[in-house]
């Protein structure tokens, strides 16, 4: 898969696109988006933790840099930090959504987890996919109670890798400014589950198949429908490049893991929907694409 926040890359296939589908190309338009589309979903669902709301902010940001195409300037930087300065301007700024309604409060959470009773003698016949669920969905949830910008640093720096360079390209602050809330966001999360996670360590109380029935019996999972646990997906770990950071590597290392080791989801199918946006006569006119128009 395209990576395309390593600090070295080519930026031509970009290029070749974006020319294409600027002269009317369906399939060149096509292709350039679903190059960054897995990517911009699996952003905008670890801010917000929702599927549902996931495919929106997807559908917006796209529409975004669909419409905006023309004005992208190769001569002042990567197309890779052009897009993704509008996927992160967007995130930033958007509506709340409802998790971040739901979660925003460290103490509040960790203290909410606490109360929970201990079912240590429940059993299921999909407990083992419900536990990874739990863990997974808990595990957002401490990122839900950073702030936005705190969050979004979070998951490039920590989660994907991004070096301080590309990421703060992307935010257009500096490296040092990026550092900063990026170590500062990593000793908060770090902090707070390593007093409580026993994923994190063994000496800790939590475990998440102690807390399975409560959430079963408050309706808050379905091992029919899970929300987070998608044994199918690749892990976030297998599509980026890992770049050695001696300190993350010593103190932060198998922490992190445990957030790389979490799905990188496959975004729903927006190859209709984006056929359908392009065979809209405003984005006919807009990209002069004729309904003769194959390649």
């Amino acid at each position: 898969m395209n990576n395309p926040f390593l600090e070295k890359m080519g930026a031509e296939n970009d290029l070749s696109l974006i020319r294409a589908s600027l002269e009317g190309s369906q399939e060149a338009l096509e292709r350039l988006i679903l190059r960054h589309q897995a990517w911009i979903y699996n952003i905008s669902f670890k801010m917000v933790m929702d599927h549902d709301d996931a495919s929106d902010i997807t559908q917006e940001i796209l529409i975004k840099i669909i419409t905006s195409l023309a004005t992208y300037d190769h001569e002042k930087g990567l197309f890779r930090t052009w897009v993704y300065r509008i996927v992160a301007n967007h995130v930033l700024t958007m509506k709340q959504k409802k998790f971040e309604r739901r979660i925003h409060d460290f103490d509040r959470y960790v203290s909410l987890i606490e109360q929970l009773p201990d079912h240590r003698s429940f059993s299921h016949p999909e407990s083992g996919i419900l536990v990874d669920e739990l863990k997974v969905g808990c595990m957002m949830g401490m990122l839900m109670c950073l702030n936005r910008m705190a969050r979004l640093v979070f998951l490039l720096g920590a989660v994907f890798d991004v070096s301080d360079v590309v990421g703060a390209e992307i935010l257009d602050i500096s490296p040092g400014n990026f550092r900063k809330i990026l170590s500062r966001s990593r000793h908060r999360v770090f902090s707070y589950m390593n007093g409580v996670c026993g994923h994190v360590d063994a000496n800790n109380p939590c475990r998440c198949s102690f807390k399975v029935k409560n959430f079963l019996d408050l309706g808050m999972m379905d091992p029919g429908n899970l929300r987070y646990n998608r044994p199918e997906c690749r892990r976030v770990k297998e599509v980026v490049s890992r770049r050695l950071d001696d300190f993350t590597e010593s103190f932060y290392g198998p922490f992190l893991d445990l957030f790389k080791e979490q799905p990188f989801y496959d975004p729903p199918d927006m190859t209709k929907w984006l056929r359908a946006l392009v065979q809209n006569d405003d984005f006919k006119r807009l990209f002069e694409i004729s309904d003769t128009t194959h390649n």
